[in-house]
């Protein structure tokens, strides 16, 4: 386990007193998490591929989410409650996954129905689509193992898997055609990206999708200008992964969502359903700030030292 998992969850373990969200709302904003496989684990005492819960997690995870009484949400109903169009229980929360395997529908959607919870789909159009993304190419060991002990499991998603996911209950979005970071994309990328996904997204599905999560989805991977163009193509509600919960009011149109991680134990996940990770989202945010001002900064005065030199 990675130095920087052990101090997040000893520092959110401290501070879990003062920040659980709980403490003095009546009404907590729904926690948005973010999923994206649930894979079997090849060996006993084995790693996880990165981004994945095995099913014994995902189990022990909606187990506690039913125990403590929070109501799965549909992207619509989700949508609707911000907009002040639906009450809310006093605990709710959005089960989303991210990109499109196939596991989602072997694996994660069987043990959803097990608890009655309703599971989202953001799906990445060009990999349904059998395109090759070298974003899912990452070929590490742990990921090999995973594909050689459960082909199937890293298939793609099918439209018919989709189409028949939809007609029981699960709510789709879209999550790009290429998973390219958009805030490193031109605006002719982006409208061409956009386009291609929302118009195969809608013949093969059969609805234009209204909610979009980032590909990555941290501060930087989107700018005002992508915005717009999801805008102009029908998307109306946004999500990143920032790691932590969004006030819920009508102009709120864009949310944080929270990513589950293999490292996440019962505890670490209950922590962050009431917001005590939120305070590392918002360091994250100013870290990314002062990088980015630095980065700006430091390239402005090398370019100053080089036109020096070149003038001497």
């Amino acid at each position: 386990m990675h130095a920087s998992v052990l101090i997040a969850k000893l520092a959110t373990r401290i501070t879990w007193p003062l920040t659980r969200l709980d403490r003095s709302r009546a009404r907590l904003d729904p926690p948005v998490l973010c999923y994206h496989r649930v894979l079997p684990r090849v060996k006993k005492n084995g790693k996880q591929p990165p981004y994945s819960v095995t099913p014994e997690q995902f189990r022990e995870q909606l187990r506690l989410l039913v125990s403590e009484g929070f109501v799965s949400l549909t992207l619509q109903e989700f949508c609707e409650a911000a907009a002040d169009l639906r009450e809310l229980p006093s605990r709710s929360v959005l089960i989303t996954f991210d990109d499109g395997f196939n596991d989602n529908y072997l694996l994660a959607w069987p043990i959803a129905r097990e608890f009655n919870m309703k599971l989202n789909l953001f799906v990445c159009t060009g990999l349904v689509a059998g395109n090759t993304l070298g974003v899912f190419d990452r070929d590490l060991k742990v990921e090999r193992e995973s594909q050689t002990a459960f082909p199937n499991l890293w298939e793609p998603l099918t439209w018919c898997g989709l189409r028949e996911m939809k007609a029981g209950g699960v709510d789709v979005g879209f999550h790009s055609h290429t998973h390219r970071n958009f805030g490193m994309m031109s605006d002719e990328e982006i409208a061409k990206d956009v386009e291609l996904g929302t118009s195969l997204f809608s013949e093969e599905i059969g609805v234009t999708p209204k909610s979009f999560a980032f590909p990555f989805g941290h501060y930087g991977s989107y700018s005002s200008a992508a915005f717009a163009i999801l805008q102009k193509n029908g998307l109306k509600h946004f999500f990143t992964t920032e790691l932590g919960h969004t006030d819920f009011n009508e102009s709120n149109t864009t949310f944080s969502r929270i990513v589950i991680h293999p490292e996440d134990d019962i505890h670490s996940f209950r922590r962050k359903l009431y917001g005590g990770y939120d305070w590392i989202g918002q360091l994250r945010k100013q870290g990314y700030v002062v990088r980015e001002t630095y980065s700006r900064r430091g390239t402005s005065r090398w370019q100053q030292a080089v036109l020096s030199t070149n003038a001497e």
